[in-house]
């Protein structure tokens, strides 16, 4: 097997024919050895029944459903540990992925053995809100300034990579996963290529502000210390301003008091934070629940 694509589905059941008509042609006629992996994440559309029938018209078409909707993140890594080709793509089936540009990434990869990852990132962002690029901007700013793990503004799931970095990712045992800094903290020499979503067919984004803005937090204490040890640098301001405050007025004014209040739910917002990820991670529940699997020959 040559590639697999692995493709997150959560209520796709109107794109899934056009997303496999042009996808399967663009691979048959490059002559390239491959198998969908695509993944339902508990859709409440027809979108299963659809891979069936896919799935009858071609065998290379594998799908994993699962018992409820888990997430992409979930779906990811599900398609990834399935995953038997040499080269392994992520895309999504809304068809804002095109096939032109996977094939564009995958001929990049092959041609060159320096590299182990062709990206895609979003070169213009013109077809989002202007809420949502001034949160994503921020979102960057501010994880490339705590973390360690740098990211490129726009960078996308949307890549190819060898089988060895498929390995890399699936090492990571966690169960609140941020696939994004996963991508970049496991290294791997990485090229970056532009892209320009296409307008989505049908429906529309499943990520809401709010999932945003979970995400984005989600991500930055996933790969960053810095936001819990600011909070002993904090307290230890507001501690100075009370014992100064006190010193030369001999009482606590009402500003302090709100102040002190003010960053003791701060602290105890941030803690909270990262013990339910730790909590997430104790409990040891299975990320993901599979309840069918069809095209695959393993009979685990």
């Amino acid at each position: 097997m040559k590639l697999s694509v692995v493709v997150p589905c959560y209520n796709e059941a109107l794109s899934l024919n056009e997303f496999y008509d042009s996808l399967s042609l663009a691979l048959k006629e490059n002559k390239i050895s491959y198998e969908l992996i695509m993944v339902d994440d508990g859709s409440s559309d027809d979108t299963y029944l659809k891979l069936l029938e896919l799935n009858k018209k071609d065998k290379n078409v594998k799908i994993i459903s699962f018992s409820r909707n888990f997430g992409k993140e979930q779906a990811m890594y599900a398609g990834l540990k399935h995953a038997t080709g040499s080269y392994v793509a992520i895309m999504d089936a809304d068809l804002q992925h095109t096939p032109k540009t996977l094939l564009e990434m995958y001929n990049k990869l092959i041609e060159n053995k320096d590299y182990d990852v062709v990206c895609a990132y979003k070169a213009n962002r013109s077809d989002e809100s202007s809420l949502k690029r001034t949160l994503t901007s921020l979102f960057y700013k501010i994880n490339n300034k705590i973390s360690d793990v740098k990211l490129l503004p726009g960078a996308s799931d949307f890549r190819v990579f060898t089988k060895e970095v498929c390995n890399a990712i699936l090492s990571f045992k966690e169960k609140t996963r941020f696939s994004k800094g996963i991508f970049s903290w496991i290294g791997f020499n990485t090229i970056y290529v532009p892209y320009t979503p296409e307008k989505r067919m049908h429906g529309t984004s499943k990520w809401s502000i709010f999932k945003l803005v979970k995400y984005s937090l989600g991500g930055i204490i996933s790969f960053s210390t810095i936001p819990i040890k600011s909070v002993f640098v904090l307290g230890l301001l507001v501690f100075l301003i009370s014992l100064i405050n006190f010193v030369l007025m001999g009482n606590l004014s009402h500003r302090t008091i709100i102040l002190f209040i003010g960053f003791v739910m701060l602290s105890i917002g941030v803690i909270a934070l990262y013990i339910s990820r730790i909590y997430s991670n104790l409990l040891d529940r299975p990320i993901f629940i599979i309840k069918h699997k069809v095209g695959f020959t393993d009979k685990k």
